[in-house]
């Protein structure tokens, strides 16, 4: 099964490659490989969820061959958190934002697929290259691999931290990345308004939802995150302004400005490099977040 994951794996990070360059390709009007991208994109999503599938399936039925079931499950470690422990580990952490990135690029591709004609290749570009990314450190940096495995296998392993075995650890680090990741659209159709000088309200009205749900997604990843600190960390108060809370404050903060100052622009058509500039600087900080925790 670790060997399938590892195949299924590398055949994401291709697709991810090929998509972009498709998109690329078909620039300047070749109608035929922006389709092809986006069925290439469509299909990254597939592969990518046949390998959280296949960790999920690991974890359920305690296959302590994977390195990342040892090191996080154990035989007595609950069901509930079992399922939750993947994004405890920073591979399984990776192999979410992959994920979740691959369904959201998937969305946004498919409504608009009749839109913004001249954007939605540079588009696709960007966010087919980030899939790429991620998809290729857990291949290619070192330790990162969700399909790693030990040989023998270990009878049982280590288990879960005891500071995560809390009911939020289902919700919250979902909630935080999927936040991260939504903010990826609106990034990516920015740059390619900008690389095709159409910084007209365009881009903002294809992206605007999905900045929406990246701004409440994050917010009630904080929100749950509150909580968590408060029963498991005893810091005596819901924020201890710690460098790891404040990472995930941040893009909500910047992105709160973004939601405000595009409606700026649709109205007035004023503020247009400014909302490139803090979409841009949302994206950077959400990344920074993700690896900063």
């Amino acid at each position: 099964m670790a060997s399938l994951g590892g195949a299924l794996l590398a055949l994401a990070f291709l697709a991810a490659l090929g998509a972009g360059a498709l998109a690329l390709a078909g620039r300047n009007g070749d109608e035929r490989r922006l389709q092809v991208s986006r069925r290439v994109v469509y299909g990254f999503c597939a592969l990518l969820t046949a390998c959280v599938a296949l960790i999920e399936v690991a974890f359920a039925s305690d296959d302590f061959g994977f390195r990342i079931v040892q090191e996080h499950s154990s035989i007595e470690t609950p069901t509930f958190y079992k399922l939750a422990a993947m994004w405890s580990s920073q591979e399984g952490s990776l192999l979410l934002w992959a994920w979740v990135l691959s369904i959201a690029a998937s969305l946004a591709l498919y409504v608009t697929r009749d839109k913004l004609r001249e954007i939605v290749p540079y588009a696709t570009a960007v966010m087919a290259g980030v899939g790429a990314f991620f998809t290729g450190l857990m291949l290619f940096a070192g330790g990162v691999n969700p399909f790693s495995t030990l040989s023998p296998a270990p009878v049982d392993g280590i288990g879960l931290n005891p500071l995560l075995q809390h009911p939020s650890m289902m919700i919250h680090p979902p909630m935080l990345y999927s936040g991260y990741v939504a903010f990826t659209i609106p990034f990516a159709f920015a740059i390619g308004a900008l690389a095709t000088r159409r910084l007209d309200a365009a881009w903002i009205r294809a992206t605007r939802r999905f900045a929406l749900i990246a701004w409440a997604l994050l917010g009630f990843g904080l929100l749950l995150g509150a909580r968590w600190s408060y029963t498991e960390l005893g810091w005596g108060g819901y924020w201890a302004w710690d460098p790891v809370e404040n990472a995930s404050l941040m893009p909500w903060l910047v992105g709160t400005a973004f939601l405000h100052s595009i409606m700026v622009q649709e109205k007035r058509g004023m503020l247009k490099v400014w909302n490139v500039s803090l979409i841009c600087a949302t994206f950077t900080l959400a990344l920074l977040g993700t690896f900063l925790v």
